[in-house]
């Protein structure tokens, strides 16, 4: 009878051991799982902009980026040999490059820099916008709408612009008319002979969406 006995229990181990073994194999299955994956790339780049000037009535565009290779007003006749009550003027147009970008900008003119302590101070200026090339003359220099200044109320040539000009992404020039003045009741002792020196005006421009 204890044979039988010992029987029966080593056929119950058995048993169970069989079944952890399936169980074990079952749990096993259930774990495993499907894996995959998805990706993303993506490439950037940086645009191209650039403000250029033109200086001779829309013929050549420049970048004129750095104060050693800036474009050179062209004033009219007598702005070397000044007199009091003398205005000379130059043209100037500004444009987004039209190859380079279709984001616009707003620009800000700064007062000039460099020149002389003597006849500097006493010139005055005043800027015209909308003014082409060939109507920047005293004649007009008035269709234009004023920027920095005005014929009447010219600005030291250190004043810069109080508001933007905007420039279309499209390349479309915007025209400028500068009028330099040495006014009349200048004390002639004082400018009598002078020579400003080198002047820089800069054009600032912001890029627009």
């Amino acid at each position: 009878m204890a044979t039988d006995r010992k029987a029966v229990n080593k056929r119950k181990v058995r048993a169970l051991l069989a079944g952890g073994l399936v169980l074990g194999i079952g749990a096993a299955v259930t774990l495993a799982a499907w894996t995959d994956n998805v990706f993303g790339d993506a490439q950037f780049k940086t645009g191209s902009w650039n403000l250029q000037g033109s200086f001779d009535g829309l013929t050549t565009w420049g970048e004129y980026q750095v104060d050693a290779s800036a474009g050179h007003f062209q004033f009219s006749t007598g702005f070397n040999t000044l007199a009091p009550g003398t205005t000379v003027y130059a043209p100037v147009a500004l444009r987004i490059g039209p190859t380079a970008s279709t984001s616009g900008a707003t620009v800000q003119l700064l007062g000039a820099t460099g020149g002389d302590a003597d006849l500097k101070p006493a010139l005055r200026y005043s800027v015209y916008r909308g003014v082409s090339s060939t109507a920047c003359t005293a004649a007009g220099i008035g269709a234009g709408t004023a920027w920095v200044g005005t014929t009447a109320s010219p600005v030291a040539l250190t004043a810069g612009s109080g508001s933007d000009v905007t420039l279309l992404g499209t390349g479309v020039p915007v025209e400028l008319c500068f009028a330099v003045t040495l006014p009349a009741g200048v004390d002639p002792s004082i400018v009598s002979g002078k020579d400003t020196g080198r002047l820089l005006w800069q054009f600032t421009g912001q890029s627009t969406p």
